[in-house]
């Protein structure tokens, strides 16, 4: 696999350990920018192990993250500057919220990479700081049993990590809550409505065929009247889930996203309802 972000190696009792950057380049934005919209997101990931940022040694701390590249780079980024070992989870390409649950983020692998890397070698202390969102695949007791390694959780989001290091691997109340604002919202808009389109580029053709050959009238009268109603209804489906949901998702009724996803489909079958009557009565 093709690590185009390593920028040299550190040498250690363990090895030769990669060292990489923490600014991104073009090519990390495009892939960022593909993987947003869908394309190669099962594949974008990067190679499991030991990652050495800056010029780390023996007393360094161990940041642990998930082998889905975006995670990584944004864990990179954020500790610019500073010397950090990097100690990368086989998740399957899965982020560490979404694989902590799945169970790739989780106790056995942890313990199996810091052997497979020989951590214990490379550095002096027994500690590693691992993403508040991978503790429910990491069972620190046992963690500690089975590698000697004390896990301490860290802030929720990558860029809180240097005020977390600086403050004695100490997180405030704000560093614990996962909040949801607009931006993140936005962000997963693009891969679920691609989703959304692959599904739709086979029902749409099918509903408008459909209502052509069923239909009272001749074909093109029936596809007329029938079926461009059907996919117009159908299309405002997939707009209101796709999109308006995480946007207006603050504000819709319900704390379960089943309760507010149904909330926002009634309402858009309401207004769709509504605007097809005005058109009728015009």
């Amino acid at each position: 696999m093709e690590q185009s972000f390593v920028i040299g190696s550190v040498q250690t009792a363990a090895g030769s350990i990669p060292s990489v950057a923490t600014s991104l380049t073009l090519r990390d934005h495009w892939g960022t920018f593909k993987v947003r919209w869908g394309v190669g997101r099962m594949h974008y990931s990067v190679e499991p192990g030991l990652y050495a940022v800056g010029s780390p040694d023996g007393g360094s701390p161990v940041l642990v993250t998930a082998n889905y590249k975006l995670s990584f780079d944004k864990l990179r980024q954020a500790i610019s500057g500073r010397d950090a070992w990097v100690l990368v989870l086989e998740t399957k390409g899965i982020n560490v919220w979404c694989a902590a649950g799945k169970g790739t983020f989780g106790t056995t692998e942890l313990v199996e990479r810091i052997e497979s890397c020989r951590l214990a070698e490379v550095i002096s202390h027994r500690r590693i700081i691992i993403p508040q969102l991978g503790a429910p695949g990491v069972s620190a007791h046992r963690v500690k049993k089975l590698s000697g390694f004390e896990v301490v959780y860290g802030p929720i989001k990558a860029r809180d990590l240097p005020a977390f290091l600086d403050a004695g691997c100490k997180a405030t109340s704000e560093m614990r809550l996962k909040t949801f604002p607009l931006g993140e919202r936005i962000v997963l808009i693009p891969v679920e409505l691609v989703a959304a389109l692959k599904s739709l580029a086979l029902i749409l053709p099918a509903l408008f065929l459909v209502a052509g050959l069923v239909g009272p009238g001749s074909f093109w009268n029936n596809a007329s009247n029938y079926g461009i109603r059907a996919i117009l209804g159908v299309s405002t489906a997939v707009f209101a889930g796709a999109i308006l949901s995480p946007l207006l998702l603050p504000w819709l009724p319900g704390r379960a996203f089943s309760c507010k996803g149904l909330s926002m489909g009634l309402l858009a079958t309401l207004v769709f309802v509504g605007l097809g009557k005005s058109a009728a009565a015009s």
